[in-house]
Formats: structure tokens, C-alpha cells, sequence
């Protein structure tokens, strides 16, 4: 995904940043009349689509990583924004989920201009019948992942058709259902024409068949069509396996591993500093320690650490607890800058009695270790943002989407044995619960916390709302599972109406 490195060759200049309404920036290459354009320019403006998840801090970051974490609360968010996400009462006003809808819908947009104009272009034979359907079925896959991901997280969107620039979109809000089935649509067309694989590594990132079948799986899922998700997720079967060594998963020097369905990818120069450029990982700097230099503002629920059963390997390769070393052996605390000043280079996170909690002394003293994989090797000991990528879904996950489905469908041996897979790499035993669902929202938690989709699976079960008064003793207001529609967008869209319960 990060264009600079699949397309380097072809991009004349790249633009990431906020906006404030829903008009889409024009990729460069639509600025010519389409007879003028040229195979480079169709490559040029299929690679801009893919920008939108290199926005790390207002598409990743506050629009996915928020959601998926501090709502299923095994996470907290350190400041005030993070109570209102403790106690799900988000605010309409919310400019963090307001930039979020305007990214998504840019993406949207450039997708369907993109479709539109690859239509011409293969039709008057300017770029070749086989690039032209690649070309579009990667449009198709990224077009359904913005409206999967917008529907996970609002519900009821807009579907938009528009392809003009100049417009805020005004189309009215469809059904969830709605958009899942659009979204499947287009995962359905997406993966007829990508490849497993791509032969050259300069497209390592691009979307494949394999991950347009997965999310056409999980789309499935979305709409209780649990067969066919089954089809979907059993084609991936010989093409993904799960890394043997959990911490492997998200380690710097595996990134794009056997067990990666869609990863997006970053590259940067070697200032990882505060003046970086955009297109490496804000995660990292967001969830390390104040103590280590970074922004501590995602921290472990301390509780979140008694749920993990005797043996289980996730627990170190997701929390990294007071006075323990990083398990990652390729970062030492004791190498950053301000760790050597401040703790005479110690190599631990803290000490049992002195335990790291921030400049203010509120965090638990608990951080997220899937997020702190960097710096890499080779960066320096000041470096506070990562070069790492950021996975947005993996075969772990599915293995236990596929168990799910099966449970729904009564196969009940099939879903145990799937379930088990999950477990063994953790290190934990067999189980075998006749009464599946209690389980697999268990294994959910422990693979993915700390992730990009804890909170949407909980929720795409039907049992979260009773999972996080059981887990938290917190009642979600009614209507409050969803996030609300920006108030920005609702001032720009006469015709969009706000969800339920706000």
C-alpha cells in the first residue's frame, strides 16, 4: 500500500493530510482529458486510492485502533476522549471520527473515478485487457474495504456513486445491510481478477485474492450467511499458515509473513523523529511510555492481565508488564535516549516498586507490545516512529472466524477442531465447550487485543453488548454500540441521518 514503494516509478507527488469536507482531491492523473491519458497515469491513480490507509494517525490510528481497543476496554485512552470511549458515550462533535468518515469517503470516491475512467481506457485500448481488470479489481477491493470498514464502525452509511470533486456527497444513510452486501459485492468481483500472489516484490502490499476473500468471508459473516463466508474462507487454505511463535506475528523482521492477509505497508527515510515525513507508523510513538519518549496515550488495562490463562504465549507477546524486558530481543530499553537519562539506561519497564505510570502518574504501568516493535535495528536509539507495517488482518483471525461459522452452522466438531488450531500455537490445551460462543469470544480477545478489530467481531457476534457487561460491568447506552454520524457531516449532508441514540 504505501505507493512511494509499490509505484515509486510512476508517482509524481504523493498527498496525505486532513481535509474538512467530503470533496475528493483529484489524483494528477485525472487533471488530463482521458484521451490524453496513458497506462502510467491508470497505474498512478489506482496507486492513490491506497493513500488513505497511510493516513497512520487519523485512519489507523483514531479511526480503527480507537474503536477496536478502548470500546472493548482492555485498553485505555489516556485523556478525556478516552472516558467518553470507557463509557461509550462518544460525542457527535468528535473530530477524530469526523476526519475518519472524510478520509474514507476520499477513498470511496477516487475508487469509483478510478473504475470509471479504466473502463474508457480499456475500451479505446489504451492500456491492455488484463492490466485493466487488475486494475479494477484492486478499485473493487479497496472501495469494499473503506465501506466494510465505515459500516463496522457507523452502521448505517451513505452508499456514493458520486465520481465529481467539486461536491460534498448528499446521499442518505443505507442499511448496514445494505453496505455489507455492497461491500461482498465487491469483494466477490475483486478476487476474480487479483492474484494469490504478484510476481514482482516492488508489489508486496497490493490487495490479493486471498485478502479479497477473506473480508468477502467476513462480509458473510456480517449478514449471517455463514456458508457462504465457509467458501470464502476455506479458498485460503494452502495459500496462509500461522507464524509458529505468536511474537513472530507482528516482529519488524517478519513483516508480510505466511500468516498476513492485508498489511499495509510503510517506508521511511531515516527521520523518525518529530519531523518526520508521513509515511511511517504513528502507532508507536501514540502507545510507548512517557518514560521512553513516546506519547503513552494507549496503555493495558491492568485487569486485562488475569485473563490470560497458565502458559498462554500471547500474554507476553501483547503486554509488556512493570520490570519486565521488552520480548522482542531487538529492542532494549536501555538504548533509548531518554531512558539513559532519566534511569541510568536500565533495561526493564520500570520495577515492581517503582512502576513506570507517565509524567502524570495515571497509566497502570501496562503497555501493548503488538505496537512497540521498533525501532528497527537499524534506526537509532531517538527514533520514536516506526518504519514497521501494520497488519489489518491475518489468518489467526480467520481460523477463528471460519470456527464461528461453523458453530453456526451446527458443525460442531468442525468448529472445535478450527478453535483448537488457535489455541495450540498459544501453547494452551484442547478444549472442547459444546456451548461455543462464550469460547470463541474468549480466543478473539486474547489473539487480537491490542489489533485492528477486537471491538468489530465482538460486536458482529450479537453477544458484546452482554460481553462487556459481564468482562467490565459497563452498560452501553442503547444505540451506542455504533458510533455517531459527525456532526460535520450531518451540517454538510441534509439527507444523512444520525444514528440511534445520539
Amino acid at each position: 500500500m504505501k505507493l512511494s514503494q509499490i509505484f515509486l516509478i510512476f508517482i509524481v507527488s504523493l498527498v496525505i493530510g486532513c481535509k474538512t469536507d467530503t470533496k475528493d482531491k483529484t489524483p494528477q492523473a485525472n487533471e488530463k482529458p482521458l484521451a490524453k491519458l496513458t497506462e502510467v497515469d491508470a497505474l498512478t491513480m489506482v496507486s492513490e486510492i491506497y493513500d488513505t490507509y497511510q493516513n497512520s494517525e487519523e485512519f489507523l490510528v483514531k479511526g480503527l485502533f480507537y474503536p477496536a481497543n478502548f470500546l472493548s476496554q482492555d485498553f485505555n485512552l489516556w485523556n478525556a476522549e478516552g472516558a467518553n470511549y470507557k463509557t461509550f458515550n462518544i460525542t457527535t462533535d468528535n473530530n477524530n471520527i469526523n476526519k475518519y468518515w472524510i478520509l474514507s469517503y476520499d477513498g470511496i470516491i477516487k475508487a469509483n473515478k478510478a473504475i470509471e475512467t479504466l473502463n474508457t481506457l480499456a475500451s479505446d485500448k489504451t492500456i491492455a485487457p488484463e492490466l485493466a481488470a487488475q486494475l479494477k479489481a484492486e478499485c473493487y477491493f479497496n472501495r469494499g474495504l473503506f465501506y466494510f470498514l465505515l459500516a463496522e464502525n457507523f452502521g448505517n452509511v451513505p452508499i456514493v456513486n458520486n465520481t465529481l470533486n467539486t461536491e460534498p456527497i448528499s446521499e442518505p444513510n443505507a442499511s448496514q445491510e445494505a453496505v455489507f452486501k455492497y461491500a461482498a459485492a465487491d469483494f466477490e468481483k475483486a478476487q476474480t481478477d487479483l492474484p494469490y500472489v504478484y510476481k514482482d516484490t516492488i508489489d508486496i502490499g497490493k490487495a490479493t485474492k486471498g485478502a479479497a476473500l477473506a473480508y468477502l468471508g467476513a462480509s458473510y459473516m456480517w449478514l449471517k450467511d455463514y456458508d457462504k463466508a465457509i467458501v470464502a474462507f476455506k479458498k485460503l487454505d494452502g495459500h496462509y499458515e500461522l507464524m509458529p511463535n505468536f511474537l513472530d506475528i507482528h516482529a519488524f523482521k517478519h513483516q508480510n509473513n505466511k500468516e498476513s492477509i492485508f498489511e499495509i505497508q510503510f517506508k521511511s527515510n531515516d527521520n523518525l523523529g518529530w519531523g518526520r515525513d508521513n509515511y511511517s507508523t504513528f502507532i508507536q510513538s501514540f502507545a510507548l511510555p512517557n518514560e521512553v519518549g513516546g506519547a503513552g496515550l494507549a496503555y493495558v488495562n491492568s485487569s486485562f492481565i488475569k485473563t490470560f490463562e497458565p502458559n498462554d504465549q500471547r500474554l507476553k507477546a501483547t503486554v509488556i508488564a512493570k520490570g519486565q524486558t521488552h520480548p522482542d530481543t531487538s529492542i532494549h530499553l536501555s538504548t533509548y535516549n531518554s531512558v539513559q537519562e532519566k534511569y541510568h539506561g536500565m533495561n526493564t519497564l520500570g520495577t515492581q516498586k517503582k512502576p513506570w505510570l507517565g509524567d502524570d502518574g495515571t497509566r497502570s504501568g501496562y503497555y501493548g507490545v503488538k505496537t512497540w516493535r521498533a525501532p528497527d535495528p537499524n534506526a537509532s536509539a531517538s527514533a520514536i516512529f516506526s518504519k514497521a507495517n501494520v497488519i489489518l488482518l491475518r489468518y489467526g483471525q480467520v481460523l477463528l472466524d471460519l470456527a464461528s461459522c461453523y458453530y453456526k452452522t451446527g458443525a460442531l466438531d468442525e468448529a472445535q477442531q478450527t478453535l483448537n488450531k488457535v489455541r495450540k500455537r498459544a501453547g494452551l490445551k484442547a478444549v472442547f465447550p459444546t456451548d461455543m460462543m462464550p469460547a470463541l469470544l474468549n480466543e478473539y480477545r486474547h489473539e487480537l487485543a491490542g489489533e485492528y478489530s477486537l471491538w468489530y467481531v465482538l460486536r458482529r457476534s450479537g453477544n458484546h453488548i452482554d460481553y462487556i457487561k459481564s468482562n467490565f460491568n459497563i452498560t452501553i447506552p442503547k444505540g451506542h454500540d455504533l458510533l455517531p454520524m459527525p456532526q460535520e457531516q450531518l451540517r454538510l449532508n441534509k439527507n444523512l441521518k444520525q444514528n440511534f441514540g445520539y
